[in-house]
């Protein structure tokens, strides 16, 4: 039923280039502000993110069960389905990076930093430069993919769609959180959610892509505590790509040089993350069949 509900899920966001239909976060915004005003847990920022996650990942849990043994397999893949529509992350990923490559290859990079907002959480001053621009881009592409698609897979094989469901509302928690006294505590639960899956992701890599050099960096980020996820994934996928460190564009002369080799960074960023996904497709498929 795993693999099915997977399946059926991509499908869709074939069809839509995003479950954007079904992600109508309202709800979640006035749960967490109404947590956040209880008296008694205005000063505790952990019992504040518990309350705001755990509750609807529990109830989430409790229609599952009733859903199951009342309507059997069927009723779990048609509720399943919307479900995990909703954990996947927000925006068309492919649209937003097809919109920051037409213009990059333009040589408009106002107009490619422009696009690639919706993959960055602050586009800084000298993006228009080009080359920090795209290594801007390459870690929040990077970042966003594995956000949007690969954790929540990983927790939903994990522990179904409740597993998906608390890695969504963990991430939407701690971007509404940023600015705030809960950013610490928030960004810091995200980040546990993230270990395990980042580095799974990082052993994809290395079997799709370069595997001596992903291995390499895989091994020296394993328990590496001082990076964050995305400083994580730029290293795997630098090893994995056998390209040039997105650092190098910053200093190298040649614009056209630089738009060469950061687009073609970027599109292979973009066929490693789909032979990843078929990888993991392929891996949950023989696991069904064979176990």
């Amino acid at each position: 039923m795993t693999l099915l509900i997977i399946l059926f899920t991509l499908a869709l966001v074939q069809i839509w280039g995003s479950g954007a239909p079904l992600h109508r976060d309202r709800w979640f915004d006035r749960w967490s502000a109404y947590v956040g005003r209880l008296a008694q847990l205005r000063e505790k920022e952990g019992l504040q993110l518990g309350f705001s996650i755990l509750l609807p990942v529990l109830a989430v849990a409790l229609i599952m069960v009733l859903i199951e043994s009342s309507f059997g397999a069927l009723g779990v893949l048609l509720l399943g389905v919307p479900l995990l529509l909703y954990c996947l992350g927000r925006g068309n990923f492919n649209d937003i990076l097809s919109a920051y490559l037409r213009s990059w290859y333009r040589g408009d990079f106002k107009g490619a930093a422009e696009a690639a907002r919706p993959l960055l959480q602050d586009i800084h001053e000298d993006a228009a430069e080009g080359g920090r621009l795209h290594e801007q881009v390459f870690r929040g592409a990077a970042y966003c993919a594995f956000e949007r698609l690969f954790a929540v897979l990983f927790w939903f094989i994990l522990l179904g769609i409740p597993g998906a469901l608390l890695f969504r509302l963990s991430a939407l928690y701690a971007e509404r959180a940023r600015g705030t006294e809960r950013e610490a505590t928030a960004a810091r639960w995200l980040w546990l959610l993230e270990w395990v899956p980042v580095r799974v992701m990082g052993l994809s890599f290395a079997i799709v892509g370069n595997f001596a050099g992903c291995y390499r960096a895989w091994r020296q980020c394993l328990m590496c505590r001082e990076r964050d996820t995305a400083q994580v994934l730029e290293a795997y996928l630098e090893g994995a790509l056998g390209g040039i460190d997105a650092n190098e564009c910053s200093a190298t002369a040649d614009l056209s040089h630089i738009q060469r080799q950061s687009g073609a960074e970027i599109e292979g960023l973009q066929a490693l993350l789909s032979r990843s996904l078929l990888l993991w497709i392929t891996v949950l498929a023989l696991v069904v069949l064979f176990f």
